[in-house]
C-alpha cells in the first residue's frame, strides 16, 4: 500500500506540473504501444492510461523529454544572444570608423575653405602677383600655360568643389610641367585629396614627396604634420612621434608646430 500510495502521489505531482504548461498531444516516447497519454475535454487535460507503473514511467519520460527540449531551447537562445552581442560590437566599431572618416573630411573642407577665403585671386597678367596655392603661394611663373593649368586644377577644388576631377588635373599638371615652381603645392593638394578619399597610401606618397624632395617648400611643415597624422591613424606611434617632433623642431612658432604639439600630447 505504501508503494502504491507513493506512486499515486508522484503521478498527481507530475500531472499538476504538466497541467501548468500548454498541453499538446503526447505519445509514448519509449515506443511501448501498451502505454500512452490521451487528451480529453476542451482544455486538453492529460489522461493517463495503462497500469499505474506504466503511467508513472510514461509521465517521467515525458517530463524528462520536456526538460531536454527546454535545455536545447536555452542553448539556442544563449547562442543567439552571443551572436547579437558580436554584431552589436561590429556595428559600434563601424560607427566609430565612419565618424572618424567624417571628421577627417570635415577638417579637409575647413582647410580648403580657409584657403579660399585667405588667398587673393590669381592675376597672371601681373608678374608681381602670385597664383592661388594651398596656404602658401609658390613663386610666380611667367609661363601663361603653366599658370592656367595650375589655376584650373586649384579651381576644381576651391570653386567647383569637384574633388574627384581635381586629382587627375593635378597629376596631369605635374606630368606636363615637372619643373614648375607649383609642383610641390600640386603634390600637397594631391595628398589632401587622396587623404580625404581614404587612400592613405597614396596620400602618404604625395606628402613624402613634398617633405623629402622639396625641403624649401612652404608646405613641407604641413606635409610632415600630415605624415604624422597618417602614421598615428595606422597605429605607428613611434613613427608619428618622429614626424611631430620634426615639425616642432624644424618649424617652431608655426601653426603646424602647434598642431603637432597637440597631436603629440595625445599619443
Amino acid at each position: 500500500m505504501k508503494s502504491v500510495y507513493k506512486q499515486a502521489t508522484i503521478v498527481m505531482a507530475v500531472l499538476v506540473a504538466l497541467n501548468a504548461q500548454a498541453a499538446a498531444p503526447v505519445s509514448d516516447l519509449s515506443g511501448d504501444s501498451g502505454s500512452a497519454l490521451a487528451l480529453s475535454g476542451n482544455n486538453g487535460a492529460i489522461v493517463p492510461t495503462g497500469s499505474l507503473e506504466d503511467r508513472v514511467a510514461l509521465l517521467e519520460r515525458t517530463l524528462n523529454a520536456r526538460l531536454r527540449l527546454q535545455a536545447e531551447l536555452q542553448q539556442q537562445v544563449d547562442s543567439l544572444q552571443g551572436e547579437v552581442s558580436e554584431l552589436r560590437g561590429q556595428l559600434e566599431q563601424q560607427t566609430y570608423q565612419m565618424e572618424q572618416s567624417q571628421e577627417r573630411q570635415r577638417q579637409l573642407y575647413q582647410e580648403l575653405d580657409k584657403v579660399a577665403n585667405s588667398q587673393p585671386a590669381a592675376a597672371p597678367a601681373t608678374p608681381a602677383a602670385s597664383t592661388t596655392a594651398p596656404a602658401a603661394a609658390a613663386n610666380y611663373s611667367t609661363n601663361q600655360d603653366e599658370n592656367q593649368a595650375y589655376d584650373a586644377a586649384v579651381n576644381m577644388v576651391l570653386k567647383e568643389k569637384n574633388y574627384d576631377k581635381a586629382i587627375p588635373a593635378f597629376e596631369g599638371f605635374i606630368k606636363q610641367f615637372p619643373n614648375s615652381s607649383y609642383v610641390p603645392n600640386a603634390h600637397y593638394w594631391l595628398g589632401q585629396l587622396m587623404f580625404n578619399k581614404g587612400d592613405r597610401a597614396g596620400a602618404s606618397a604625395q606628402f613624402s614627396t613634398v617633405a623629402n624632395k622639396y625641403s624649401k617648400s612652404p608646405k613641407r611643415a604641413d606635409a610632415l604634420l600630415k605624415l604624422g597624422m597618417l602614421a598615428q591613424l595606422d597605429g605607428k606611434k613611434a613613427e608619428a612621434k618622429a614626424f611631430y617632433e620634426q615639425v616642432i623642431k624644424g618649424y617652431p612658432n608655426t601653426s603646424p608646430a602647434q598642431l603637432a604639439k597637440q597631436s603629440l600630447s595625445k599619443l
